[in-house]
């Protein structure tokens, strides 16, 4: 069994992660500094930011200083509305037995445990936030040099 993300979902949560351990500097964060900082690719990272901000999650400034940063304080953003964002909706939606959907008539034995676990799941993600992840990452660590005055 696979849990693993799809590529978009790896780098959505990337870029939220580095935007919420840039939450507490002033300031917006460019596309460049998003993609280097979080290995996202430089190619990729306007559809994954693009994404985010379509959801409300990030938002974006243009012009001079401009760049993007979390919408809401990463207290308030949970794992699960980003992977939810780039993943879509996490349920099953297929049985897992039968490799079809399962029927009102026909749910078959294992559906009612799936079911479950995949909630658990849910909530697992759901309350745990941005700020949490940020903290503890050992994912592509953003840059620690302090940025210039015009990169923010």
């Amino acid at each position: 069994m696979n849990l693993t993300l799809t590529r978009r979902g790896d780098y959505a949560l990337r870029a939220a992660v580095f935007l919420a351990a840039s939450w507490d500097d002033p300031g917006y964060r460019t596309m460049a500094q998003v993609s280097r900082a979080m290995a996202i690719p430089r190619s990729y990272t306007p559809q994954i930011l693009g994404i985010l901000v379509r959801a409300g999650l990030v938002e974006a400034h243009v012009g001079r200083g401009g760049g993007y940063r979390l919408a809401r304080s990463p207290d308030s953003i949970s794992l699960l509305a980003v992977v939810e964002t780039a993943e879509g909706e996490l349920k099953p939606d297929r049985c897992p037995m039968r490799g079809f959907p399962c029927g009102w008539q026909g749910i078959c034995a294992l559906h009612p445990a799936w079911s479950r676990s995949t909630e658990a799941i849910r909530e697992n993600l759901l309350g745990t936030s941005l700020r949490e992840v940020a903290g503890t990452s050992t994912a592509p660590a953003p840059a620690t040099a302090p940025l210039s005055q015009a990169a923010r």
